[in-house]
């Protein structure tokens, strides 16, 4: 039997997530391999995010306009290009090419499949939630097989595994034109511009909150394999650590509309980001890997509540018609987050060690937290 479109669109988006988390973690590990210092590292992981920061708002007026099939079917052979370039070119020089690509791709992607998951038919919060469980199973299977491949088989193999990932999203874009085929709004009759949008106060804070939030994300993403080499964890075990958070980030999914029902989504976010504010505090006092784990845990559960939550309201308030330029603008937040954080957080780990690192997580998780409960003032 068929999967339902909102199920193979899924699919598609794990598939290509995981090569961008697990190729963070290959990059990050081979560039510690080859002798890099904790500042050119975040350099590599925040060249990720040169592309979508350029290309955030134009890719969703592309998507508005052309429909969503192109940019996607791009974007993922893109994506495949940057890791056959990792796969066969194995120097710091390359791995700041695969970076860049990955990131033209996925901008494309990622803007795409969220404007394609909002104008589906169905419940619009049941098909992000459904999406977002593919974001976690893709944050939990990239880094652990990324792990895996390079402990049994070397990080050119790592490479290769996620090349062929992309291969899956590229053959089903190029054979189900259907896939794409949604009913668009009406083009709004407001020529406000892209950022002119940020007027609206709830738009900015909701956008404001959506940064925030990836980049207490991205620095856990980032760190934990420099912080887990430092401890002398080998690398299935980063792997596995990481693993951990995505897992809570799957399980919290699948409770979290019973929850938001019975408490509301502003209460539940403040708690959440509470919740995993203290746990990016506990983190650094801990080098067993059991520990990182349980820790790791309880993180994923705080940071999973924010995605699904805040990619519904986003989408509900955008002008109509423009809500792929709303998932631009939500882009550009994104990997300004994905950007700034590992360039702070490798200078802050060099200069203050790692400890600094998960408490300025802290204190940014703590921030998200009060705005949370102040969502619907504007920023």
């Amino acid at each position: 039997m068929a999967l339902a479109p909102i199920y193979l669109v899924t699919l598609i988006h794990t598939a290509t997530h995981a090569c961008f988390t697990g190729s963070k973690v290959v990059i990050a590990l081979l560039a510690l391999e080859l002798g890099a210092p904790q500042t050119t590292i975040g350099m590599l992981i925040a060249a990720y995010a040169v592309a979508p920061l350029i290309f955030g708002v134009y890719s969703g007026r592309l998507a508005d306009r052309i429909g969503m099939r192109a940019p996607m079917l791009a974007g993922a052979s893109a994506i495949g290009c940057a890791m056959l370039v990792g796969f066969l070119w194995q120097s710091l020089a390359a791995l700041f090419v695969t970076a860049l690509l990955v990131g033209v791709g996925f901008v494309f992607f990622i803007v795409s499949v969220q404007n394609l998951v909002g104008a589906m038919p169905g419940n619009r919060a049941r098909n992000y939630s459904i999406l977002t469980i593919g974001y976690s199973a893709s944050n939990l299977v990239g880094p652990l097989l990324a792990g895996y491949v390079i402990d049994y088989a070397g990080h050119a193999y790592a490479f290769l595994m996620f090349a062929m990932f992309s291969l899956l999203p590229i053959v089903v874009l190029a054979t189900r034109a259907d896939l794409t085929r949604v009913e668009r709004a009406p083009k709004s009759i407001d020529k406000t511009s892209a950022f002119g949008l940020l007027q609206n106060p709830v738009l900015r804070r909701q956008i404001l909150i959506t940064g925030l939030l990836m980049s207490a994300w991205e620095l856990f993403l980032f760190y934990v394999p420099i912080y887990g080499h430092g401890v002398g964890l080998s690398a299935s075990t980063i792997g596995v650590v990481i693993a951990c958070f995505a897992a809570a980030t799957f399980v919290i999914r699948f409770a979290l509309p019973r929850i938001t029902a019975r408490y509301g989504v502003e209460r539940v976010l403040a708690a959440a980001m509470m919740l995993a504010a203290i746990a990016s505090a506990i983190f650094p006092l801990l080098s067993h890997a059991p520990a990182l784990m349980l820790v790791a845990f309880v993180l994923g559960l705080g940071l999973g509540c924010g995605q699904p939550l805040s990619l519904t309201t986003s989408f509900e308030r955008s002008p109509p018609g423009r809500s792929g330029e709303v998932a631009g603008l939500r882009t550009i937040a994104t990997n300004a987050a994905r950007m700034i954080v590992p360039l702070l957080s490798g200078a802050f780990g060099a200069a203050l060690g790692p400890g600094a690192v998960f408490w300025l997580n802290a204190i940014n998780l703590s921030a998200v937290s009060y705005m949370a409960r102040h969502m619907d003032r504007g920023a």
